[in-house]
């Protein structure tokens, strides 16, 4: 029975191209507007090399240091890092490193080049302290990270990205142990790792270097530049700890940090934040959160609310012109739930090779606008050689292709099922009178 049903649907799907194209592409280009949110949603929150414990992760970005009426909003300080945030016993991991496209905004561009070379490079450079590499998965192409050692003496050592070696020394391998001049400071290089895309933007680099290294974080000296200055942190909670825990015991460090102050007081401006948070509020620098999830819910049910209305138009329009087919059908003893079967079964026929659409168009165009979908506004702004090279890995997702055929049922499901009910209501009368 079933397999009648699909070679009808087969047959009026040839019989009707126009209609069967129109279908087809309106299913598409509403499939494909969905799907580009799920993608981008999906690379921005799913664990990605070398984010690969994303889910996990909390983040505690901007301080606050007030002193009197004058308040002060920035990221971590060096002293406050030391203080509060290195000695946390309820964090497996605390990584600390400099905002890249902070540090650029407020004290330049960084160019390298090799010793006696006249071809300066442009470079996004990043200081990070050693938890930084246990924290994040990067895969060595040669060489290791710097020592503990290195990192706490500010020993000038540095780890290179393939493309940023390429660059340099016109080679990836057999550079570990050369010298490269950052800014006119001359650093030995520890390894090189594969380049990192900016859609993981907590790590996304050429060059990273121990923050005890960069004079920019280390030579502050007054209270409130020890303070708040430019390190960020990303926290791997030890087992069985969540972001309350987190939470309470950083409190009770920062309140016993304040006391050691002798003109002001810091605090956390937006708390303790999942990646989730993190990455949203990233989009909305420093907006509601909230706001942006009924937002997105908005455009969801919009983008799929006006394809679902034109497409039910269409169904409409059809059943208006089937209803003496079906007339003919019920007065020779056909059920009114099979008919409703064999039209939804059409309707599905219509709606895969639509899906198939929308996925390849959505895909289209995140790679066409990956950059302007994918980058943290602030990096895209500063940083224009921003590179966010997606993998085949990074977008083939099972649970985004579940979404999308979820989306095409639930589109096919609201624009056919309320006219085709409709037609096969006609009472067999009406039907064969139908013109």
């Amino acid at each position: 029975m079933y397999k009648q049903y699909f070679k009808q649907a087969w047959n009026l799907m040839r019989q009707n191209c126009f209609y069967s194209g129109v279908y087809i592409i309106g299913t598409g280009l509403a499939i494909s507007m969905v799907m580009v949110i799920a993608i981008v949603y999906h690379i921005r929150t799913a664990d990605i090399m070398p984010e690969v414990h994303r889910s996990k992760y909390l983040y505690i970005d901007q301080v606050k240091y007030e002193r009197g009426k004058g308040n002060s909003n920035f990221f971590w300080g060096i002293r406050s890092a030391k203080e509060c945030l290195m000695p946390l016993k309820s964090a497996k991991e605390v990584a600390i490193m400099t905002n890249t496209a902070i540090t650029s905004l407020l004290y330049g561009d960084t160019y390298v080049q090799i010793p006696g070379g006249d071809d300066p490079q442009k470079v996004q450079m990043m200081g990070t302290n050693n938890s930084f590499w246990r924290l994040f998965s990067f895969s060595f192409v040669e060489g290791k990270l710097f020592s503990e050692e290195e990192f706490q003496s500010g020993f000038p050592r540095v780890v290179v990205s393939e493309s940023l070696a390429r660059r340099i020394f016109s080679t990836t391998t057999g550079v570990t142990g050369k010298s490269i001049l950052l800014d006119d400071t001359e650093y030995s290089v520890s390894g090189v790792v594969k380049d990192v895309s900016a859609v993981t933007p907590s790590v996304y680099a050429d060059m990273w270097v121990p923050y005890t290294s960069m004079p920019l974080v280390m030579e502050a000296t007054d209270e409130r530049d020890v303070s708040v200055g430019l390190l960020t942190v990303c926290i791997l909670p030890a087992d069985g700890m969540g972001i309350d825990k987190v939470s309470r015991e950083l409190e009770e460090l920062i309140d016993r940090y304040n006391t050691t102050l002798a003109d002001g007081k810091i605090s956390m401006m937006n708390g303790v934040e999942t990646h989730l948070t993190h990455v949203i509020r990233q989009f909305v620098m420093g907006g509601s959160v909230t706001a942006v999830y009924l937002m997105l819910l908005f455009l969801i049910l919009l983008f799929l609310l006006i394809p679902a209305l034109n497409l039910s138009g269409l169904n409409a329009s059809r059943m208006q012109d089937r209803i003496s087919e079906l007339g003919v059908r019920k007065a020779f003893g056909a059920r009114k739930n099979r008919l409703l079967t064999q039209i939804l079964i059409e309707n599905l026929l219509l709606m895969l090779p639509g899906g198939l659409v929308g996925l390849l168009v959505s895909y289209g165009m995140v790679a066409l606008f990956q950059q302007l979908l994918l980058a943290p506004g602030i990096i895209a702004m500063v940083q224009g050689s921003v590179q966010t090279e997606l993998t085949f890995g990074m977008l083939l997702s099972p649970a985004v292709f579940g979404y999308a055929f979820l989306v095409c049922f639930l589109l096919n499901l609201m624009s056919s099922m309320i006219p085709a009910w409709r037609a096969i209501r006609v009472n067999i009368t009406e039907s064969l009178n139908h013109n």
